[in-house]
This record gives C-alpha cells, structure tokens and sequence, in this order.
C-alpha cells in the first residue's frame, strides 16, 4: 500500500516568473506527478502583509517549502511547523549575513541577518543547499540536517542556438560579443554591481571588436549604462532588457562569451545561480572566477583569479583573457563541448531529487 499524499505548500520568496517561483514550480510538477497536493503562493506586497498571508495559507499545509531565506516565508513557516504533523523545508542557495557583510552592510543587517538563518535552520526539518560549499560551512556551524539539490535548467528548452537574423538586427554581426544574463543589481558601498567588470575591460581594450550584451533587468541596469558612458564605451553596450524563459537560448546564443562573477569570500563560495546551468546548456564559451560550482566544473582557461570580496584589478585581468579567447579559432567548439555538463542541472532531475527529499523527510517526521 502506498504512501499517503502529502499537502505541500510552496512560499516562494518572488513573483510569478521568478527564480524562486520556478524553483517551487518545477518541483511541485515533480510532486503532483505522484499524486500530491500542490499550491504555490507568491510574495506580493509588503513584508507583514506577506507573513499574514503566507500564514494563513499554511494551515492546512502537511509540508511547507520555503524558497530563499527571508522573512516572509520564513516567518511563516517556522511558526506553521510548530505543529507536531507540520513538514518545514528551507531552499536556499545564498547566506545572507555573509552577503551583506560583502557589501559592507551595518551591523544591524548583519545581526538581523544571521538571527534570521539562526531560526531558519533551527525550525528547519530539512534545509536544501544549491552547493557543496554551502553545505559544508553549514556542517562547520553544527546544521547537518543538509541536502544538496542545484540549481537547475530546462533541457527541454535550452540547447545551442545561433540566430543569424537577430544578431543582424542587433548590428551585432561583426562583433565579439560577451553577454551576462541575470538581475542586475548595485552596490553604491562598493562602487559596482553586475556588469561594471564587462564595462571596464571593454574601456581597457578599445582595440578589440566587443559589445556587451546584457540580459535581464534590475536597478543596476542602469547604473551599468552610466558608468559605461563615463568609460567611452557607451555605443558598445546592448542592453536586451529581460525576455521569457523560453527565449533565452535565442539570446544565449547572440554571446560569444558568458560571463559569471562570483566574488572570493564565504559570500561567493556558498551563493549559487542559475546562470551558470544556462550558459552550458547553451553551448557557450564561459569566463567564470574560480569560485564554488564554475571552479569544479569549467576547465581551466575559463577560470580566473578573483582577490577577496571586490577585486579592482579584476577587470585587466579579464580584458587580457577576453583578448586570448578572440583569437582563438576554437572558441565555439571549446563552447559546444560544455553542454553534456549541463544534464547534472537538467529540472525534471534536480525536481526529482528535490521531490524525493520532501517526501523522506515527510516520512520520517511523520
């Protein structure tokens, strides 16, 4: 005789079509596949306003799955799993003390943050990490009730592709292209964000044919246009804004180079992204700081050094690179040759994965 049907109820830490929405989604696909009860709720509004509803929404939840460590799902969840029949799951791929100790945050965040993830991890019946880094640091602080489930991607839906007409459109047929795709964030502390690299090895290196290509939006989008028409390099950059999932290979496939910087510290170590996944499905060449998954994975001419937490001498460092990769004649090849790296990310994988831990950790509660 089978299990019962679980009752899993899904706070995602976004809006539908975010990151965390299609994390929870895809995993509660897997689920209803064998019969369980799905229901996905979204943050909408403000914080209090979103612990009210995520709350009431979990009162009938046999399991409750937080995606991202904040304070509305986590609130909500903790306080649920206080019942003796109540599941509480934590999904996170960042620490968020470490993050805005990075980003040289006051105290009061700091302390705010870790208190968060203290009673995150404590309430926590089960806590899903995107890496081993991540789980790791949690083993050294005494949590070890970890499971590691990555990041993941649609393989249905990403795979190489080259749109000649686009790139035509894009007055980008005669260029060498570097492209990041993600939310584009700021960080005034620090002087920089996602893109300031790109935008500064470009002004290193006026010689070389590049144009960035940048994929996403965020408040840091333009921020990036600005510094780049301080640099001279304003003409250079394209910003395509953020396009459906379902495009993105298309888009993917105007870059000749991807790039993904994580900084070198316990921030970067344990925080994953889902960009990484994308860019090998889509065969691309990828550049990466030797930090966390990239560091495992990538062969070596696609890693560089990162120093510390915001490396200023990252971006010669990177034009240089950039220059090599343009005259190599390999590059595409050395690019296509990366997608069967992608299949460990594949979603109906990672969601199955993701759907069995639930359900063990269920059992074992109940």
């Amino acid at each position: 005789m089978g299990s019962a049907a679980l009752r899993v109820l899904f706070l995602s830490n976004g809006g539908p079509g975010s990151a965390a929405s299609e994390r929870a989604r895809r995993i509660g696909a897997a689920l209803e596949g064998a019969g369980d009860e799905v229901r996905i709720v979204h943050r909408a509004g403000g914080r209090a306003g979103d612990v009210a509803r995520f709350a009431v929404a979990s009162m009938r939840a046999g399991v409750i799955y937080a995606v991202d460590l904040a304070v509305a799902p986590v609130a909500a969840g903790a306080l649920s799993s206080l019942g003796p029949e109540t599941t509480f799951v934590v999904d996170t791929g960042d620490s968020p003390a470490d993050f805005l100790r990075m980003v040289s945050a006051g105290r009061s965040r700091v302390a705010a943050a870790r208190l968060l993830e203290r009673v995150a991890f404590g309430a926590a019946d089960l806590i899903v990490v995107r890496g081993a880094y991540h789980q790791a640091q949690l083993g050294d602080r005494g949590v070890t009730n970890v499971e590691v489930i990555p990041d993941g991607v649609d393989l249905k839906v990403f795979r190489p592709w080259e749109d000649a007409d686009l790139r035509r459109r894009l007055g980008l047929e005669d260029a060498f292209t570097v492209g990041i795709q993600g939310y584009f964030t700021w960080l005034p502390a620090l002087g920089g964000g996602v893109g300031w690299e790109l935008v500064h090895a470009m002004a290193a290196r006026p010689d070389l044919p590049l144009r960035a290509v940048l994929i996403g939006d965020g408040p840091g989008l333009a921020e990036v246009r600005l510094l780049a028409q301080r640099l001279g390099v304003g003409d250079r950059v394209h910003a395509v804004g953020r396009v459906p999932y379902a495009e993105l290979p298309r888009y993917l496939g105007l870059c000749d180079v991807c790039l993904l910087t994580l900084s070198n510290d316990p921030a970067g170590w344990v925080r994953t992204t889902g960009k990484l996944p994308g860019y090998l499905a889509a065969g691309r060449y990828v550049l990466a700081t030797r930090v966390g998954t990239a560091a495992d994975l990538l062969p070596e001419g696609m890693l560089l050094d990162y120093e510390g937490r915001w490396d200023l001498s990252y971006p010669e460092r990177l034009a240089e690179r950039l220059a090599e990769v343009w005259a190599d004649p390999d590059r595409r090849a050395k690019g296509l040759a990366l997608t069967p790296l992608a299949e460990r990310f594949d979603y109906d994988r990672v969601a199955g994965e993701a759907a069995d831990a639930i359900r063990a950790t269920a059992g074992a509660r109940n």
